[in-house]
């Protein structure tokens, strides 16, 4: 792959070089820059490691920081810099300061406005697991997203019998038995092409059911590792968190101690309310969804429990529902469940019902 370079003649010998690197599949834009000046900037390059270090080679004896926007390209680039000792950081696109008036995006324009921002500290770092960390969290993810699959063949084999008119003889609590799939199976909706589709969508269904019992079991084992079991068995002391919230919330947040207050945490799962300023007047808005969903949805999940068995959480719940509604207030309660997660396992102790606050 054809490379443009261009190359400022600066003595740069000894100084700091500043890298921002925008990604794509088929390519790398690369711009340098040492205190204030572009030195290098290759609109084209090939999206590999060894191209990438040849072009590192050219800044041997200075010290280099890198950085690019968090994506689809995952982080092997920033494994890889940091075991040859390199500095590299990942940036949160959604964090990236906007320069005002400025509506032109181009590749270039981004490396060297990541380059910039890098040079300027500017830059908010996404926290970054371990290559081991991250595969137990795709573990942890795809089962749930076998469930989200699960939970749309179930939707579509509904439609299809109520579009066409068939009544389930079943109570609600025997839905999705192995007596219902086999009535499933059994049933003539008339023509060949319908029965076909019927039984497409049930055998995906049984799949992906079969595929969610064992993944289960692996999920369920890795919260037996040692690097979990004790966490887990904290966090399951907490009303409607079992071992697989449990694991879900921990593969997520990792290292709790990088939030160092309870609103940053909240933060982070996008929990804090968005907030609108016009004047002398602040108006709070519905939470902000920023940050990671994943946590925020189990979390809201297991509030639903817990304000059937915690008192405290019910009478908070109550009050914010009989004035804001039932989805602010179980937002509210998983807001606040958060902040006694962190506390939980920043001081290694055991959920506790509070009764006397509920009186």
């Amino acid at each position: 792959m054809a490379t443009k370079v261009k190359k400022n003649k600066i003595n740069f010998k000894g100084k700091t070089v500043n890298i921002g690197i925008d990604m794509h599949k088929i390519s790398w834009r690369i711009t340098a820059r040492v205190e204030g000046d572009t030195v290098l900037a290759i609109t084209l390059v090939r999206p590999t490691y060894d191209s990438f270090k040849k072009i590192l080679s050219r800044f041997k004896g200075n010290h280099v920081r890198i950085v690019y926007e968090a994506g689809p390209g995952g982080f092997d680039l920033y494994d890889r810099l940091t075991d040859d000792g390199i500095e590299c950081i990942v940036t949160p696109p959604s964090l990236i300061p906007t320069e005002s008036g400025n509506k032109v995006k181009t590749d270039k324009k981004d490396s060297l406005k990541l380059a910039r921002l890098l040079e300027s500290n500017m830059l908010k770092a996404v926290w970054v697991l371990s290559p081991e960390e991250r595969a137990q969290r795709q573990l942890v993810r795809t089962r749930r997203q076998i469930l989200y699959h699960r939970s749309d063949v179930m939707r579509q084999i509904k439609s299809l019998l109520l579009f066409n008119s068939i009544e389930i003889p079943f109570k609600s609590t025997q839905h999705w038995t192995g007596v219902f799939m086999n009535w499933l199976l059994k049933l003539d909706l008339g023509y060949e092409a319908l029965n076909r589709s019927l039984k497409a969508h049930v055998d995906l269904f049984n799949y992906l059911n079969a595929e969610k019992k064992i993944l289960t079991k692996d999920v369920l084992q890795i919260a037996k590792d040692e690097k979990y079991a004790q966490r887990v068995a904290l966090l399951t002391t907490t009303p409607g968190i079992g071992p697989l919230s449990a694991i879900e919330i921990l593969v997520e947040l990792q290292d709790i101690t990088r939030f160092k207050t309870a609103d940053a945490l909240a933060a982070y799962l996008g929990l804090t309310p968005s907030q609108y300023s016009t004047g002398e007047h602040i108006r709070m808005g519905h939470i902000t969804h920023a940050g990671n969903g994943r946590v925020r949805t189990t979390l809201v999940e297991c509030c639903w429990t817990l304000i059937g068995k915690d008192p405290e959480m019910g009478r908070k719940y109550e009050k914010i529902k009989n004035k804001r509604g039932g989805k602010r207030a179980i937002v509210a309660v998983a807001r606040n469940l958060s902040g006694r997660i962190r506390r939980i396992l920043l001081d290694q102790v055991p959920y506790e019902l509070d009764f006397q606050k509920a009186a």
